[in-house]
């Protein structure tokens, strides 16, 4: 290869490296994917092949035969059949320490177009290498020396045919990349660098006290975690006593659901902060939110059933998200304005009470604390006023049930899809109201809460005082956050 024009190519791939797309894991990487799945008399291997920029350029000359300085399709033909003997003789593949023989099956070659403009290498091969069925339990090992002294990212995942059991597996039985189609941002600084693994398998039950394959989140691989709301609506027979433990357990799964992330608890407790707000408030927001949230799983199952293929319902909830966001940022923003304000002595010279206006020209004397004073023989306070208005409660009711459950949605497509729609009605209401019923309850304690502050010497500190303005703040923030992650 002509070093210089290599310099040359190198520097003007960091110059556009800012303008265009580079390689997630660097200019210099080769990265390689393998699955193992293992049947009862074979072993296929899934090889899936990334390289990046520079190494792309440096296979070039291999690649470009007629140096016209583009690939063509017989040529990238050309080259991945040439490679391809020493890349599966780089591949080392045991059962029971017996090295199987690998033939190909089918490969495919394509670029994509990287930093620079240049390209970048995409290669995959499907394997199969046989063996003999001996029965009980077998070992596999594998390990892939090919491009080993190069940076980059080497994943393996195991599997298996049914009625093979994976089992003591070095390797995971799931991918983090989709074979090598999306690499995870919080990894690229820490590529895997898988190179071997090691299992055993077998087509009668695991023994005792053995491993069993597992995903890389922890479950073990091919287990389908079922979705507890749905399965309410399969029961066989639907009688009184069926039902009512249905509606129990409909409601504790929406109070759990509310638990997890994202259902607008932050929210409603920053509202309630220095806010003067009663049971009765917190009850309506409970009830804003299970009627809007019901509403919303009805809208969006009937979407899915008659309109699916003009708009597709996934496409709808980032919009949602972001309505939902933008009525939190609204609601911190005004109460942030106004709390801030009032905490300030700012909301002008003249003030009202009553119908009688007056000006701060007449005698009057200040607390020290600089929130409340008094002149004429009267005391006001610049602390927030009663800023729950049944409207703005409404609104964050609202935001919090806008965006439907999507187990609550398939719980409702499942109900019309065996004829049990009344049912699924009421099991969707009863999950609603344990959803509202958490949120109610965080309402509640920072209602209590506001109660147990009441003459007590912390009311008067200036940290409690700013507390309001601060939840407003948080309001705003949140609101925020929820708009850029549905953008997202």
């Amino acid at each position: 290869m002509n070093r210089k024009l290599f310099i040359v190519v190198a520097l003007s791939l960091f110059a556009f490296a800012g303008s265009s797309t580079a390689h997630p894991l660097g200019n210099f990487s080769i990265n390689q994917y393998t699955r193992i799945d293992v049947g009862k008399s074979e072993i296929r291997l899934r090889q899936v092949f990334d390289m990046a920029e520079i190494p792309t350029f440096q296979e070039s000359s291999l690649i470009d035969a007629d140096k016209n300085g583009t690939f063509s399709d017989s040529e990238l033909r050309s080259y991945i059949d040439k490679i391809t003997p020493g890349y599966i003789q780089n591949l080392r593949l045991t059962v029971m320490g017996e090295p199987l023989t690998l033939a190909v099956t089918r490969n495919r070659i394509w670029t994509d177009e990287g930093a620079g403009n240049l390209p970048t290498l995409k290669m995959t091969w499907d394997i199969v290498g046989k063996f003999s069925a001996a029965g009980g339990v077998s070992v596999v090992h594998f390990e892939n020396h090919n491009y080993a002294d190069r940076v980059g990212w080497s994943e393996i995942v195991a599997g298996s045919e049914p009625g093979i059991n994976v089992f003591n597996s070095s390797v995971y039985g799931s991918g983090l990349t989709d074979e090598l189609k999306a690499y995870p941002q919080e990894r690229l600084n820490s590529p895997l660098s898988e190179k071997r693994a090691d299992f055993s398998f077998t087509a009668t039950t695991v023994p005792d006290g053995a491993a069993p394959l597992k995903d890389r989140d922890g479950h073990v691989a091919g287990t389908v975690q079922k979705d507890k709301l749905a399965e309410l609506i399969a029961v066989p027979e639907i009688t009184p006593a069926i039902a009512l433990i249905g509606l129990v357990f409909a409601f504790g799964l929406g109070m759990l659901h509310a638990m997890s992330p994202g259902h607008g608890k932050t929210v409603v407790g920053a509202y309630l902060v220095g806010s003067k707000g009663t049971i009765k408030h917190a009850a309506f927001l409970g009830m804003t939110v299970t009627v809007t949230h019901t509403l919303g799983v009805f809208a969006l199952g009937l979407l899915t059933l008659f309109a699916s293929n003009f708009i597709l319902p996934e496409t709808i909830m980032p919009f949602l998200s972001f309505f939902s966001g933008l009525i939190v940022l609204y609601i911190g923003l005004s109460m942030f304005k106004s709390r801030l304000f009032a905490a300030l002595g700012t909301r002008g010279h003249h003030h009202h009470h009553g119908a009688e206006p007056h000006s701060h020209d007449d005698q009057h004397s200040h607390d020290h604390d600089g929130f409340t004073h008094t002149h004429d023989g009267k005391t006001h306070s610049h602390l927030p006023p009663d800023e729950i208005s049944w409207k703005s409660l409404l609104a964050l009711g609202v935001s919090g049930g806008l965006l439907p459950c999507p187990s609550a949605l398939v719980l409702m497509l499942s109900a019309i899809n065996l004829n049990r729609v009344g049912y699924g009605l009421i099991l969707t209401t009863a999950f609603s109201f344990g959803l509202a019923a958490t949120l109610t309850a965080v309402g509640l304690i920072f209602v209590y809460g506001g109660y147990l502050f009441k003459g007590s010497r912390l009311r008067e500190s200036r940290i409690l005082k700013a507390l309001p303005v601060m939840s407003a703040f948080v309001i705003a923030c949140l609101g925020a956050v929820i708009c850029y992650q549905s953008l997202a």
